[in-house]
């Protein structure tokens, strides 16, 4: 005897099992349309305009990374011991030679420059007066009126005050010249990198209070690989890259090492450039040293087309449109860039908007 509750779960059951099998034959397309077997009819083959794709053979370069330096840079520092009284100049001042940049105290070289001063008067006064004796005494001698030894004596009176006073011009000569150094001068047109003390600061004997550099002595310093660098040649001319002021200038060898770095296998080259406005010294560059040519295909840049994060162009290959992924690599100035794969020499792109069209 079967029982309510079972039947109803039988029921269940098999309304279930109904669902699921109607489910998989609507899935497999069995209450759809049919597609009658046979052939479709050929699409257009594209006849528009369309770019060749040709090799083309192009310099070659090999890009080593450099600093600008200055051939003149230089630490501005004091002689003597003395409180900076002032600093006429701060960093990026343009400066010419002889222009006043730093004034020191020098109240106490006065002072040292007096007393040599008195010092002289002094001496002068007394040589005169040794002068006078001795001249005297010569005379006394000559009549047989002053003894030989009173002559001697007078005489070397004389002689002694004359040296002493050639002594203290010499040291006056000093003291004035001490004296000047609390006036710091510009030596040569430059210009101010930084100031590293301000007034009221102690100045030492040989610590620096400014830089300073010469904007026509910069240069690009870079260390080439030894096996490039034997190539090259005093007065060859290159090519420089600035990044940070997106520009390339010419620049020429101006001196090679002749030494290379153990460690790195390279050398060190110096290339001189006329000066570049806002080009600085500890500026990154790129020096470009020719290899010889390659060849490569190039095609312009409006023919490329994003998807997503890949490059790709759209190629006409047996009369049809297909879509192609490119490995790009670098830009060149005229509007193209070169092709590392994807594509071979011969095949024909189309743009964008043809493209479209043609979809």
């Amino acid at each position: 005897m079967i029982l309510p509750n079972n039947i109803k779960t039988l029921a269940v059951s098999a309304a279930t099992l109904l669902v699921l099998l109607l489910m998989i034959l609507w899935m497999a397309g069995t209450f759809g349309h049919k597609i009658e077997p046979g052939i479709n009819e050929p699409v257009g083959q594209y006849s528009g305009p369309t770019l060749t794709v040709v090799p083309e053979r192009i310099p070659l370069f090999e890009e080593v990374t450099g600093s600008v330096q200055s051939r003149q840079t230089t630490d501005v520092a004091a002689q003597i011991q003395a409180r900076i009284k002032s600093i006429h100049v701060k960093s990026g001042d343009m400066i010419e030679p002889g222009q006043l940049l730093i004034t020191l105290d020098d109240l106490s070289l006065q002072a040292r420059s007096a007393q040599a001063g008195e010092n002289l008067n002094a001496i002068n006064a007394r040589l005169l007066s040794a002068e006078s004796h001795f001249h005297r005494i010569k005379s006394l001698h000559a009549k047989e009126s002053a003894t030989l030894a009173n002559l001697e004596a007078a005489r070397a009176d004389y002689e002694s005050l004359k040296a002493q006073l050639s002594a203290a011009q010499q040291a006056l000569n000093e003291t004035r010249h001490v004296a000047a150094y609390s006036r710091i001068k510009a030596t040569f047109s430059a210009r101010v990198i930084d100031r590293y003390a301000e007034p009221g600061d102690i100045a030492l004997p040989g610590r620096r209070i400014l830089s300073v550099f010469d904007p026509d002595s910069l240069r690009i310093e870079a260390h080439v690989r030894e096996s490039v660098a034997v190539a090259l040649a005093v007065g060859q001319a290159l090519e420089a890259r600035i990044d940070a002021l997106d520009r390339t200038m010419p620049v020429t060898i101006e001196e090679i090492v002749p030494a290379a770095d153990p460690g790195a296998r390279s050398v060190l080259i110096k290339t001189h450039t006329k000066q570049q406005p806002g080009l600085m010294p500890g500026m990154f560059a790129r020096l470009r040293i020719p290899q010889g040519e390659e060849q490569v295909l190039l095609i312009p840049r409006h023919y490329l087309h994003q998807a997503g994060q890949l490059d790709i162009v759209w190629v006409v290959q047996d009369g049809q449109i297909v879509r192609r992924f490119v490995r790009l690599g670098r830009n060149f100035p005229d509007g193209r860039v070169k092709v590392i794969a994807g594509l071979n020499a011969g095949e024909k792109l189309i743009l964008s908007e043809t493209d479209l069209s043609a979809d």
